[in-house]
């Protein structure tokens, strides 16, 4: 039985950037980013509106083609490998992400398995285990036949976390996932993300609330002017004359990051 994504070799990152362009019909949006992630560490991605967050998640995640450098994932160059590999390996979720069809709870968090199943599409026991378990770490029992249309913004988003928690990938990319949420969900989600990194996951996760990059993040990623403005530990990067040059704060401008 599957509980946690499969380790990499010892001592191999899960995610490896080297030197990696990325961007639109070589229309470069990001130079020169070069970093690794390790299992177990969730890092936090920043920057203005419009620095390449989402096309940097995108492109790891595969969804774009690389303008140049590579990405490697647990050692091995993603180049080569087949989309069904890279699901295999890599949860994605992006803002914006609605629910548009009463597909019930279950149903939605099962969609995570998809990448282990067969020719057919069968359901195995496993499969089934994974999704109980999500669900029950993301505190969805007893709403496992509800249609996701009737749930809360922060209820629907705790399933698509769950979705990725089922999925069981050793790499978990997601784009400002607690954007638009009240204050006790966004806690309760991040704290879902941590939780998964407990696992042997590793995170990159785009966020526009600081406080939460300082209060659940190993480090911290900046990104400014299409190129890494800062990385480092929250209390390095997360300091107010980083973030006034990074984000382009006029002179005075308050600032409190707790």
């Amino acid at each position: 039985m599957k509980t946690a994504p499969s380790a990499p070799p010892a001592g191999t990152p899960r995610l490896e950037l080297e030197n990696l362009t990325a961007g639109f019909k070589a229309k470069p949006v990001l130079t020169g980013i070069s970093l690794t992630l390790n299992p177990g560490e969730l890092l936090a991605l920043a920057g203005p509106n419009g620095s390449g967050k989402t096309t940097l998640l995108k492109t790891i995640g595969g969804l774009l083609k690389p303008l140049g450098g590579r990405i490697l994932l647990d050692g091995r160059n993603t180049a080569p490998m087949t989309k069904r590999e890279k699901a295999g390996q890599i949860s994605l979720l992006f803002q914006g992400t609605g629910p548009s069809w009463p597909f019930t709870v279950e149903e939605i968090i099962a969609q995570g398995r998809f990448p282990y199943r067969g020719v057919f599409g069968a359901e195995h026991p496993r499969d089934q285990q994974a999704v109980a378990r999500a669900m029950e770490a993301a505190g969805l029992l007893g709403l496992e036949d509800r249609p996701v249309t009737e749930l809360s913004g922060g209820e629907f988003q705790r399933v698509l976390i769950a979705r990725a928690m089922a999925q069981e990938a050793g790499l978990l990319l997601l784009d400002e996932p607690a954007n638009t949420l009240d204050p006790k969900y966004r806690f309760m989600v991040m704290t879902l993300i941590r939780s998964m990194t407990g696992n042997g996951a590793a995170a990159l996760v785009s966020l526009h609330d600081l406080s939460l990059a300082r209060l659940y993040a190993d480090r911290v990623l900046l990104i400014g002017d299409g190129k890494i403005a800062a990385l480092g530990a929250p209390r390095e990067v997360l300091r107010k004359d980083t973030i006034s040059r990074v984000f382009d704060l006029p002179p005075g401008a308050s600032l409190h990051i707790f």
